[in-house]
């Protein structure tokens, strides 16, 4: 079944012919150098992770399919909002760049239930991340995300000129936070009203839209949000499984050609199978040999994607991640990523 864009991108632009080498800027508009909207399509998501270098991001696919995504985006002197959707489940890792600020919400409806730092997210979720931090987001099939990040001094500026109450302020250190449903509708609604505002001609009222409607505007939103959650008080989780999976993870990918097994993954862990199979089933909707496979065919294709084909052959590549049996590799890497590895483009940029 063919599976579409989501709808509310469509107002910013389309494609007019398919994404060429994995990555299609299709639409920029600017108003002026003080703001620009932009939308991106990708075909792969490892081209889609390198586009946004400083973050330093990775994009793990689990789920089998061609990959899709877009990123939409708004961007002024001290804000920068975007949007991003993907087609697969993805696990999405990444560090927020220094001096920066950010929070994020989800989009629309998806299958599954995302999770941030081990953390769920649901309709009325909003992630915090500050300067440096590192995350791990657990991306559901179809999920669309919005996120507004601020410069650290803007934010604090903004913060001195409007303060919040302690229990707002004492929230901002956390990962994850559940919003009223009255002040999470106003955040979406004032950053989803940047994705249709026309351009201006008149560099003054520019600057004064930016001043006030982008910055002041969204952090009023904000306020709101985080005021209303600290009333509200706020429920404690156990993010147990998702440690288990983070761990396994990292020890496959730091393995090199000897992966770990199962057995031996529950050992250095010092748990049960059924446990380890719990926690990959509730975190990631895979079985953990499934999950540990796609860290290794993800990490093969990422290297192919980032060398050349005289220097480095699909079967080094597929041994130096424990893929012994070329044959066997060449169809698991079909089945994940819908294409034998000897046709994925070769080179294209440094990943």
């Amino acid at each position: 079944m063919k599976r579409e864009r989501p709808a509310p991108l469509a107002q910013i632009g389309k494609p007019t012919q398919p994404p060429r080498q994995g990555y299609s800027s299709i639409c920029s508009a600017a108003t002026d150098h003080r703001m620009t909207i932009k939308l991106d399509v990708f075909d792969d998501f490892h081209v889609h992770g390198a586009s946004a270098p400083e973050w330093n991001q990775r994009y793990l696919q689990v789920s089998p399919g061609a990959m899709h995504s877009s990123l939409a985006e708004v961007t002024t002197d001290s804000v920068h909002i975007f949007r991003k959707w993907m087609s697969e489940r993805v696990i999405q890792q990444g560090c927020l760049p220094s001096g920066k600020i950010c929070f994020a919400i989800p989009l629309g409806k998806f299958s599954g239930t995302p999770r941030m730092q081990g953390h769920e997210m649901h309709e009325d979720s909003i992630v915090v991340l500050r300067s440096g931090d590192e995350f791990t987001l657990q991306r559901p099939k179809g999920m669309e995300l919005m996120a507004v990040t601020f410069e650290l001094d803007d934010f604090r500026r903004l913060s001195d000129e409007r303060p919040w109450a302690p229990g707002a302020r004492a929230l901002l250190s956390r990962s994850v936070l559940q919003a009223p449903g009255r002040a999470m509708q106003r955040l979406r609604h004032e950053l989803l009203s940047l994705f249709d505002e026309t351009p201006a001609t008149d560099p003054f009222k520019s600057e004064a839209f930016e001043d006030q409607s982008v910055s002041r505007g969204v952090f009023d939103a904000l306020s709101e949000l985080f005021n209303g959650a600290a009333d509200a008080g706020q429920p404690v989780g156990s993010a147990s499984a998702s440690f288990i999976v983070a761990q396994c993870h990292r020890m496959v990918a730091t393995s090199g050609d000897s992966p770990p097994i199962v057995e031996e993954l529950c050992v250095r862990l010092r748990t049960s199978r059924r446990t380890l199979q719990n926690s990959f089933r509730q975190v990631a909707d895979a079985t953990p040999v499934h999950y540990l496979r796609c860290v290794r065919l993800n990490a093969v294709r990422r290297q192919l994607m980032s060398t050349r084909a005289v220097d480095l052959s699909v079967a080094q590549a597929a041994a130096d991640r424990g893929f012994n049996h070329l044959s066997h590799f060449a169809q698991r890497y079909k089945a994940l990523f819908g294409e034998l590895p000897s046709q994925t483009m070769r080179g294209y940029r440094q990943m």
